[in-house]
């Protein structure tokens, strides 16, 4: 069988897939898993496509939220901050693209900064769908009961914004460290050069980096939608908003969940008995699939926005297709007023 070596792996999923093709199975070498062809074959055009949908639909949420919502709840203020990660993540991956197709020929400052970013986005839209969909359910459960006012209601949604910024970064600052470790025995080559969510890379960081995504990134968004879940029951039907937040969360898990349960097979194989050649084969094949899955998410919340949420589909037909004036006081009001499909 031929031999491969850490260049040949380093377009996508390198040492993550150690390639331990000296493991027996009788007296046959055990065959590994090549992640070159997929990744070099799909990923440039791929991640290209995605990046740009991701960019042009979440910059086009962005603008409703600030200029038609005017973030009058704070269910808004966590989905504008909910778009800026997916900005975040749709930026790198034209560079990712890139490596894929190049070999990995990413420089040292680009790449650290690359992880960082989509470290950053991955984390902080993990925490802000838990703060949607926590947010949403009190909102219900209390629609009756005496509230603040809706300008202290949203300092707090402010404030929790920018704490969720910032531990989004300290969760972050290990895949950063891990790589900057690793530069001065790369050489030249960077030795992040691959997509973010393949944490560690067969290193002593690996078990670590992926408890860490798969407890941040999908078990506490899981128990938060599940208790938020089980508390609200048929009070989900009463708002539009509701609706479009439970529906942002559940397509997170689906597109994630996947993703975060192969990785975590895959770096504690040894733990679950999954060492032989077959389940090795699937396990790397998995990781990479559900992976390439996952990294479409960034441009789906736009879409759901513009299919459930009423307001939203009011303010691009009034952008594009504006109503004449009409002398009927009532219709004078402005739409937003007259809209209570996102109100709770």
């Amino acid at each position: 069988m031929a031999n491969y070596t850490d260049e040949d792996y380093d377009v996508l999923i390198d040492p993550l897939f150690d390639n331990e093709t000296l493991i027996k199975d009788g007296a046959e070498p055990c065959p590994s898993y090549d992640p070159t062809v997929l990744s070099a074959q799909l990923l440039p055009q791929l991640y290209t496509a995605v990046s740009l949908l991701g960019l042009l639909d979440n910059v086009l949420v962005v603008f409703i939220l600030l200029k038609c919502q005017r973030l009058r709840h704070v269910e808004h203020i966590y989905l504008l901050n909910l778009a800026v990660s997916n900005l975040c993540f749709s930026l790198t991956l034209p560079f990712w693209a890139h490596a894929a197709s190049h070999g990995g020929t990413l420089g040292h400052p680009t790449c650290t900064v690359l992880v960082a970013l989509s470290s950053v986005g991955l984390h902080s839209e993990a925490l802000f769908n838990a703060l949607l969909t926590l947010q949403s359910s009190l909102m219900c459960f209390h629609a009756r009961s005496l509230s603040p006012a809706a300008r202290r209601r949203r300092a707090c949604g402010f404030l929790a914004s920018g704490l969720a910024w910032l531990v989004a970064a300290l969760l972050a600052l290990p895949e950063v460290l891990q790589c900057m470790a690793q530069e001065d025995s790369q050489g030249d080559r960077c030795p992040c050069s691959r997509p973010y969510f393949l944490p560690g890379q067969g290193t002593a960081w690996q078990p670590f980096l992926t408890l860490k995504v798969n407890v941040a990134g999908l078990l506490v968004p899981l128990l938060v939608f599940i208790i938020c879940l089980v508390r609200l029951g048929k009070t989900l039907r009463k708002s539009d908003l509701s609706q479009l937040v439970f529906a942002i969360m559940v397509v997170f898990l689906l597109m994630w969940g996947p993703y975060n349960v192969a990785l975590f097979l895959s770096a504690f194989k040894d733990f679950f008995s999954l060492r032989d050649c077959g389940s090795r084969y699937h396990l790397d094949r998995s990781v990479q699939v559900t992976a390439i899955i996952a990294s479409t998410h960034c441009c789906v919340n736009p879409l759901l926005y513009a299919l459930l949420d009423k307001a939203c589909r009011r303010c691009l037909c009034s952008r594009c297709c504006p109503l004449p004036p009409t002398e009927d006081p009532a219709q004078d009001t402005p739409w937003e007023e007259h809209d209570h499909s996102t109100q709770l």
